[in-house]
């Protein structure tokens, strides 16, 4: 790009400015979720107002009703936390939360207001939710939307059935001190004041939940992508073996370079007709189809070349694997892949079951159409 002739600003801007430690004062985030609460609640309607819609639909006309949030009335209340008590989350507390805002209801007749029938009652919800809550750190939760719909057709006398649809978003929070490299965007550097005496020991903040907030970035990703006819090795109960057929496979291996964007899935349909061809052997007559998804996914091995490329990873977990005719059941996996490109690219995933095992080998020379990509995450991008 060709670069203009600008002339440089004048002024003082003559102080130096680099890039060094800072001290800042923040809030810390120890934990956030997000909840959404959905039910129906029978309200009172005022006598006055009742009586009102009664009289009109005696006299034949057609009741619709509204509801909508009072604007100012949402809050939320900190009730109390005790200890979780699991093992694969110390330090988790299960902290009860309430949530409280005013609906406004109004009953219309022939689409006119009935007179009387607009009044505001109050609609509350209950939660207990899992946090990493250490002492010294706050609840800092609001309500983000509310959503009303009168359902006029569980009229209960005179109760009727609000359907209020609350968001809600709940934070643990503390306010630290955090030395971060930045630079200052102000005309002069603060100047700081020294000063002599009694010095104050340091604060402790308080110790974060490492188990599970924040969740650990990946240090590389993958993908593989197969569809169409491959050999692979299928046993269940000991019966099987060798076998061909159409396979479909779709593997992400920290998407967007977080463990959450993980997935595999897996169908293989032993033959590519109706039903199987049988053979007389007892063993190849089995209908080997299956199909395979991954739930839970560890932090993945990566593999670098001597230039510190990424050039493939290994990832195990488990998920659920259905034999063709059977029932679903646990497994675990290991997918190893690898990208070597050109004609290089390999993608290998092993499932193992209680009554089931599987054996997947693909290259790109042998199944052409596979699609294997493996990279660095860079987890502060510039």
């Amino acid at each position: 790009m060709k670069k203009r002739n600008v002339k440089s600003i004048q002024g003082r801007q003559v102080v130096p400015n680099p890039i060094g430690p800072e001290c800042i004062r923040v809030t810390k985030v120890y934990d956030w979720v997000v909840l959404t609460n959905r039910d129906r609640n029978k309200v009172q309607i005022p006598e006055e107002c009742f009586a009102a819609i009664e009289d009109a639909r005696h006299e034949g006309n057609t009741i619709t009703a509204t509801c909508s949030e009072v604007a100012g009335t949402r809050s939320c209340d900190f009730i109390g936390a005790t200890p979780a008590n699991i093992p694969s989350v110390p330090g988790a507390q299960i902290v009860s939360l309430a949530f409280h805002v005013h609906i406004r209801v109004q009953f219309f007749c022939n689409g006119a207001p009935l007179p009387g029938c607009n009044f505001v009652v109050p609609v509350s919800f209950m939660d207990e939710v899992i946090l990493c809550f250490p002492e010294g750190t706050e609840i800092n939760c609001n309500i983000f939307d509310v959503q009303c719909t009168v359902v006029l057709n569980q009229m209960l006398g005179d109760m009727v059935v609000l359907d209020v649809t609350m968001c809600k978003d709940v934070q643990v929070e503390a306010e630290v001190k955090l030395e971060v490299e930045a630079k200052f965007c102000g005309p002069r550097p603060v100047i700081p004041i020294q000063e002599e005496g009694f010095v104050c020991p340091t604060q402790p903040f308080p110790q974060q939940c490492p188990t599970f907030f924040p969740t650990t970035n990946c240090l590389c990703q993958g993908a593989a992508e197969f569809n169409g006819e491959a050999s692979i090795l299928v046993f269940e109960d000991g019966l099987g073996g060798p076998t061909t057929g159409n396979l479909d496979l779709t593997a992400l291996v920290c998407d967007q370079c977080t463990l959450s964007g993980s997935r595999i899935q897996v169908t293989y349909i032993d033959t590519l007709g109706p039903t199987p061809t049988p053979t007389g052997t007892p063993d190849a007559d089995i209908d080997q189809s299956f199909t395979f998804t991954a739930n839970d996914f560890s932090q993945p091995t990566c593999v670098t070349n001597a230039a510190g490329v990424v050039t493939g990873l290994t990832v195990t977990g488990t998920g659920v694997i259905t034999p063709a005719g059977g029932v679903p059941e646990n497994a675990s996996f290991t997918l190893t892949l690898a990208d070597a490109d050109p004609l290089g690219d390999t993608a290998t995933l092993l499932i193992t079951g209680a009554t089931s095992t599987v054996t997947i080998a693909l290259t790109e020379v042998a199944n052409p159409g596979l699609e294997v990509e493996t990279g660095d995450c860079d987890r502060f991008p510039g």
